[in-house]
């Protein structure tokens, strides 16, 4: 335990010899404690597992300190952790492929975006089960990337559907229910009149537009494989150049108000994918509800034993499910027609990656995919936050000290795979580091992550069968699971510490995504709310430090006869004003500032001219900068106050400073410019010394 620190004897007089031992050993325990440290990421001390102490058990870190009681390294529990997570992050595949290719009539391509996450899912447990420095860290493809390539897909398809003068349906039959109740909640969900008996590129639709639909499939599939190479290859340099770089730091100056809006917007999309999946079916997305958001609120107040809430949660709906099918005397084709199931998936070989996408590069829509560009932008800030996110939320989490650009430099390095592999862009999960530090119960066995990474490889390199297994219901469990994150931590938990005026910024944020269908109105909308808020609320800040001090308060090195220096004080007591200035001056807070000293100025107009006031000085000790409009309302500021008889004077100015304030006519030479305050009240006071002496002199030669 830590050293204990025992009072001195009151008398003055040596301790005992036990006491002197005790002393003895707690010092020789704070020499091995200081020497068994060592300096973590971020300038935190950890203590290093190699260093001796003296027979006690080291630790690798300060969860497993303090924390709870840390269980040995078990084949067993690192197995049971890799099954649980591969058959969450394999339904979550399955749902991401889904999502890529949400319209029924793209549902031939959906094996290939499971695949395209499956593969992510493999090199990123493997990656990070090998070179991370958080031993249960397990990586692969996120909710949020997907949701943007979702949007890509949908775009490059109504665009080449137009290049080749087909028309896509308005939307698919979305109503929850026949009753008319249903009928306005499903429309505020985003759903559609239209039927989804409406063919496109199938049956008579196909059969009459063969040539034409033929070049659409085949455009749509090259293109989203280049669209999402794409995205994975800015996205894995922006990580490897942030970690390589050290500037993870700088990339928390995102407002956290438009941060947590933009994932409120992703959390809208993904319940919306959930319901859309279980066709608005109140029978299928309820029961979804009720056991997908239970569930992730067990996992986040680590309720239970994630090797067993979980696989329950997950596998005994579909067991109940099974049972109610069979037991029905009914079969899985028959629960396909009645919706209950997915259209059957077809597996594609793993080669087709590479086959259809670069074997294909004459068929890759370039003017396409530039209506993708919009989103991308806003891609590239939500999903490089969100990774940074999951990063630093592992580390209080799991409660180890995190070393966030190695990680992120890693998930760099790692998405030259994903590139080389035309997969999506791929970083550390949080939500199944906690469930493998939860079965592990330590944080050092790395055979989890890569036992969980080979099972992916197994369903990447062989087939995806297993989906067709799977009900609607189940994948709407997923991404209710997914999606209650969204809510109870970005919309609803946000609220804890965000005052309601930020907050606010989130609904209308999401309200104006929700209404457009358009995430990047949403951006255009946070940008300018957070801006006006920015400006309202800063603006009122005041650039001046206290009360502006007039000359007679102010005093100098020099020395005069008393009455002199009383003659001196009370004339530059009427001359000179003293503007202490601080932070920095943006286009706000300089029009308060300029106010008040056009009010001053202004107050001048009826006082006699040798009272009025000569001089007001900046004075830039506590001042950090202006803005471009800041300098030029400083300018106007300086040229009015010229024009009627005033000169403003700098003081605590550098030399740099001084140029740039030249160089923006701010001053007319560097005589308006002194080093400190000192040296211009000798300046001021040589003046009003002269100006005494003026007026003695007009008083001899009144009376001789």
């Amino acid at each position: 335990g830590p050293p204990r620190l025992r009072a001195l004897p009151m008398d003055g007089g040596r301790a005992g010899p036990q006491e002197a031992d005790a002393d003895c050993r707690s010092a020789a325990d704070v020499q091995g404690a200081v020497q068994g440290c060592k300096h973590g990421p971020d300038d935190k001390l950890v203590l290093d597992a190699s260093a001796d102490h003296g027979g006690a058990p080291a630790a690798s870190d300060a969860h497993e300190t303090h924390g709870p009681r840390v269980k040995p390294l078990s084949i067993v529990n690192a197995v049971a952790s890799a099954v649980v997570n591969f058959l969450l992050m394999f339904g979550l595949c399955c749902a991401y492929g889904m999502i890529m290719f949400n319209d029924d009539w793209n549902r031939r391509h959906r094996a290939l975006g499971v695949k395209m996450n499956l593969v992510t899912a493999m090199i990123f447990g493997l990656l990070l089960a090998w070179k991370s420095k958080i031993g249960v860290a397990i990586g692969g493809p996120d909710l949020n990337p997907v949701v943007f390539l979702g949007g890509f897909v949908q775009s490059i398809a109504e665009d080449i559907a137009r290049q080749q003068f087909l028309v896509i349906p308005a939307g698919d039959h979305r109503r929850l229910a026949d009753d008319r109740l249903w009928t306005p909640l499903a429309r505020c969900l985003g759903a559609s009149s239209a039927s989804s008996d409406e063919e496109f590129c199938e049956g008579a639709h196909f059969q009459a537009n063969e040539g034409s639909c033929v070049e659409y499939h085949e455009q749509l599939r090259a293109t989203t494989i280049f669209a999402v190479t794409v995205s994975s290859a800015v996205l894995g340099l922006l990580f490897f150049c942030l970690g390589r770089l050290r500037g993870t730091r700088y990339v928390a100056m995102v407002p956290t108000s438009v941060m947590e809006a933009f994932l409120s917007c992703v959390g809208y999309k993904v319940m919306k994918y959930a319901l859309k999946f279980c066709k608005y079916d109140p029978r299928q997305f309820l029961p979804a509800a009720c056991i997908g958001v239970p569930l992730y609120f067990i996992k986040a107040m680590h309720l239970g034993n994630p090797a067993v809430v979980i696989p329950l949660f997950l596998l005994l709906p579909l067991v109940v499910y099974y049972a109610w099918i069979f037991g029905s005397g009914s079969d899985l084709e028959a629960a396909r027609d009645l919706k209950h199931m997915f259209p059957h998936m077809e597996n594609v070989d793993f080669w087709r990656l590479w086959a259809d996408g670069v074997g294909k590069a004459d068929k890759i829509n370039l003017r396409a995919w530039v209506t993708t560009l919009p989103d991308f932008a806003v891609m590239i800030v939500v999903v490089t936050l969100d990774c940074l996110l999951k990063i630093s939320s592992t580390e209080g989490k799991l409660g180890v000290a995190v070393h966030k650009d190695h990680e992120i430099q890693l998930h760099g390095v790692g998405n030259v795979a994903t590139v080389a592999c035309c997969s999506t862009v791929g970083y550390m999960q949080l939500k199944f580091n906690v469930i493998n530090y939860g079965i592990l119960g330590n944080l050092k066995d790395r055979r989890a992550g890569a036992i969980y990474a080979l099972l992916c490889g197994v369903c990447f390199f062989t087939s995806i069968e297993l989906f067709n297994y799977l009900p609607r219901f189940f994948l709407g469990i997923l991404l209710f699971f997914a999606g209650a994150g969204f809510v109870a931590e970005n919309l609803w938990g946000s609220r804890k510490y965000l005052c309601f005026r930020e907050w606010l910024q989130i609904l209308v944020i999401l309200g104006v995504f929700i209404i457009t269908g358009g995430l990047h109105f949403a951006v255009l909308v946070g940008g300018c709310l957070t801006g006006l808020d920015f400006i309202s609320r800063y603006s009122k800040v005041k650039s001046i430090v206290g009360k502006p001090m007039k000359g007679s308060e102010l005093t100098t090195r020099d020395r005069h006869a008393p009455l002199l220096a009383s003659h001196i004080r009370h004339v530059v007591g009427a001359w000179l004003l003293v503007i202490r200035l601080k932070g920095f001056i943006f286009f706000a807070s300089a029009q308060a500032l300029t106010t008040y000293v056009r009010s001053e100025l202004e107050r001048q107009d009826g006082v006699p001219a040798y009272r009025r006031l000569r001089y007001v000085v900046f004075d830039c000790k506590m001042l950090d900068g202006m803005d471009a409009s800041a300098s030029k309302a400083m300018k106007i500021l300086t040229e009015d106050a010229d024009e009627r008889g005033f000169r403003i004077l700098w003081c605590h100015v550098s030399p740099e400073r001084c140029d740039e304030l030249e160089r923006r006519t701010i001053v007319q030479s560097r005589a308006d410019c002194f080093d400190n305050l000192e040296g211009l009240l000798k300046d001021i006071h040589g003046q009003a010394l002269k100006y005494c002496c003026a007026i003695r002199e007009r008083w001899l030669q009144v009376h001789p």
